[in-house]
């Protein structure tokens, strides 16, 4: 089990609460099944763990209280086209996190801000699930589009 390979195994985003309470993110080593419950249920000790940063962990099951995924809706099921500018339900205010009487200043920072956050380039290293990265490219088009729309 600690062969300290990790060669692209498939993996899933799962938060893990352990026994002290203290909540991880990390990607988890999934079996042929492709179940979470076949990984969590089967006779090794340890779950076979990646975290965000990339680093490769394993975690005594014992020590483990609860698991949940960690799972991102496909970009598909966020309906980002009915939140395009020129329909009701678009507001370039929410988008940025700005309130509606805020300065130029105040919404350029917030763009920045939010740029910063949600540029796919700055999390490409990051072995992230398609799922993932087609979200922050989604974000990252509303973003572009609220600060068109309210930016000066």
């Amino acid at each position: 089990m600690f062969n300290g390979r990790d060669d692209k195994a498939n993996r899933t985003p799962v938060f893990v609460t352990l026994a002290d309470g203290s909540v991880v993110t990390v990607a988890i080593r999934m079996p042929l099944s492709n179940r979470l419950g076949d990984a969590l249920n089967n006779s090794d000790i340890f779950l076979d763990a990646v975290s965000l940063s990339g680093q490769q962990q394993f975690i005594s099951k014992s020590m483990i209280r609860s698991v949940r995924s960690a799972s991102v809706p496909k970009t598909d099921q966020l309906d980002i086209d009915a939140a395009a500018p020129g329909t009701a339900n678009f507001d370039p205010f929410q988008v940025l996190k700005v309130a509606k009487n805020a300065t130029p200043e105040d919404i350029r920072q917030a763009y920045h801000r939010m740029v910063k956050l949600y540029h796919p380039d700055r999390i490409a290293s990051f072995d992230l699930p398609d799922e993932v990265m087609d979200y922050v490219r989604a974000m990252l088009v509303r973003i572009n589009l609220a600060f068109e729309q309210i930016g000066s």
